[in-house]
């Protein structure tokens, strides 16, 4: 009895596959939109989630809401829950735990969620909503879930400068250093320096002068 509900079960998702691949990704209807979220998410051991999925453009009322889950274990998609009608009552697929999986509703922003319990990290993968009317369906983008121990941080640690690679110069005893000094500073000393001497020159020049007349007066006026 065990075998023939398996096999029950597996033919009923086949079925439900077999809808999806034939009618494609084509829309409900014109305008109609499927939105999940989040995209991605991490998450600690033992915490819960939600992942939220809303069609926009059709009533929720004709909707059937099923939901997949792809790990890397098996790289399947996994059936996990879904409900014939938004009001009907959820079925799960096989092995699934119905008290950590709950598929619940929002009418006050139109969407659908999965509520997933008790985490651990064997529920880590990619999970789908598929939603639809008889055989057209259309799927989300999926939300990727992490389960850790720790949440990571976005924080950038802290890096440590660089040793400065500078190489001091070392002189020779013997010798003094050299010190080359630009055109912005050599140039107003040797403005400064030419007019010291030019000063010097008329100084003299004076002196000279001073001193010739001075011996020139003693000299004319001097009693012989």
């Amino acid at each position: 009895m065990k075998q023939l509900g398996l096999r029950a079960s597996r033919i009923s998702q086949c079925f439900l596959l077999m809808g999806f691949c034939v009618t494609g990704l084509n829309s409900l209807s014109d305008n109609a939109i499927l939105n999940q979220g989040p995209t991605s998410t991490y998450q600690l051991v033992g915490q819960k989630i939600d992942i939220s999925c809303s069609v926009k453009g059709q009533s929720m009322e004709n909707l059937e809401v099923y939901w997949y889950r792809k790990t890397k274990k098996s790289g399947d998609m996994e059936f996990i829950v879904g409900a014939r009608s938004s009001l009907g009552k959820p079925s799960y697929g096989t092995n699934i735990d119905e008290n950590k999986f709950a598929l619940g509703r929002k009418p006050y922003d139109l969407s659908f969620t999965l509520s997933i319990t008790n985490l651990n990290y064997s529920d880590g993968g990619d999970y789908y909503c598929m939603a639809g009317t008889s055989l057209k369906y259309i799927f989300g983008e999926g939300t990727k879930l992490t389960v850790v121990d720790s949440l990571p941080t976005t924080v950038k640690p802290a890096t440590k400068r660089p040793p400065c690679k500078c190489k001091k110069l070392k002189f020779p005893k013997t010798s003094r250093p050299v010190v080359n000094c630009s055109a912005v500073i050599w140039a107003p000393l040797a403005g400064l320096a030419l007019m010291l001497l030019i000063g010097l020159y008329f100084l003299a020049s004076h002196t000279y002068r001073v001193y010739k007349r001075t011996y020139m007066y003693f000299r004319k006026y001097s009693p012989k």
